[in-house]
């Protein structure tokens, strides 16, 4: 239903899944299809008996990886199994919701809190509510919504590192760029803005990571 092309790993113990969207898979892509359903044309090896415009066609509006690129994809997938990285996101949000409970534990007895928002007379629990989560924590949330941004790009160049050590460097190289491409991504970020606000590391910084093992 999208041309829209990922892949990402889920859950922990006997629940682990990696999905690989069909759109990833160069044979499967709905987009290939269409283009062969549209010139009239039987899927052939490399284009072969097809006329120049249609090679250029399907060469242009081509999407999807090939097998070795999947596999790259799928090594990176297994990196953030192999480091943990869905258990350590857990036990961090775990702590989190800990210590938000505890501080609101903390905070909702303090009537100087509800005498600044003009309750002098009642301390409204939903409130009280209100005022700690949206107000208080509003600073907190901040850092701490940068911080796991910062996290998240560490364990996606850590996923790569892996890969890499797999010998997929080469194909992971080149799939992030079919992958940028097919989901019409912009290569060029600002460095500051994509630190606060990208949970992945940008397309060209995840490829310098790479190029040593590429070359």
């Amino acid at each position: 239903r999208s041309s829209h092309s990922n892949a990402y790993f889920y859950g922990f113990f006997k629940n682990k899944r990696i999905v690989l969207f069909d759109t990833l898979l160069e044979e499967y892509s709905v987009l290939n299809k269409d283009i062969l359903e549209e010139s009239g044309m039987e899927p052939r090896k490399d284009g072969e008996g097809d006329s120049e415009e249609i090679k250029a066609k399907v060469k242009n509006k081509k999407q999807g990886c090939k097998n070795e690129e999947v596999l790259a994809v799928l090594g990176h997938e297994l990196g953030h199994w192999k480091l943990g990285h869905t258990v350590k996101n857990i036990i961090i949000s775990q702590m989190n919701s800990f210590l938000c409970f505890f501080l609101f534990a903390v905070l909702i007895g303090r009537k100087e809190l509800f005498a600044a928002f003009g309750f002098h007379t009642s301390q409204p629990t939903l409130i009280g509510l209100l005022i700690i989560f949206q107000f208080i924590f509003s600073p907190y949330n901040e850092v701490l919504s940068f911080c796991l941004t910062v996290l998240s790009r560490r364990f996606e160049f850590q996923a790569d590192a892996f890969a890499k050590k797999l010998g997929k460097a080469k194909d992971l190289y080149s799939a992030l760029i079919k992958l940028n491409k097919d989901n019409l991504g912009f290569p060029v970020s600002d460095w500051l803005f994509s630190m606060w606000h990208y949970s992945h590391p940008p397309l060209l910084e995840r490829l310098q990571a790479l190029e040593n093992s590429k070359q």
